[in-house]
């Protein structure tokens, strides 16, 4: 049986991220990095012991799970995403799933996130 993931209670962004081992905080860091050059005016905040973006609403987060992170869009059901990365059935949120560097691939990634900015800033 799987352990439980637990999230973290850390309020600070950087102490949450300095706290991580090194394989994930540094794909944590290349996200962070990825973000901030596309989205720069979103908030970078810790909510339900994860990263979380937030704009006039949630946009994004990352969650740090036991051989994986899962970069995950709140309205990723309503994103449109021709590259196919986003995986997921539930009714809102839609993640990529990241095990290793290669799979912060920017050009798709770069899309999502901007769809995903612009359906946070609709209010939808």
């Amino acid at each position: 049986m799987a352990k439980p993931v637990m999230m973290s209670k850390e309020k600070n962004v950087e102490a949450y991220v300095r706290s991580l081992d090194p394989g994930p905080r540094a794909l944590v860091q290349r996200l962070r990095r990825l973000v901030a050059a596309e989205a720069p005016h979103l908030d970078e905040v810790m909510k339900w012991g994860n990263v979380c973006w937030v704009g006039q609403g949630n946009v994004c987060l990352v969650h740090v799970a036991d051989d994986h992170l899962d970069f995950g869009f709140f309205q990723g059901a309503s994103i449109p995403d021709p590259d196919q990365i986003l995986v997921g059935k539930g009714k809102f949120l839609r993640m990529v799933k990241v095990r290793k560097a290669a799979d912060i691939r920017r050009q798709p990634l770069s899309g999502v996130i901007a769809r995903a900015v612009a359906l946070d800033r609709s209010g939808r």
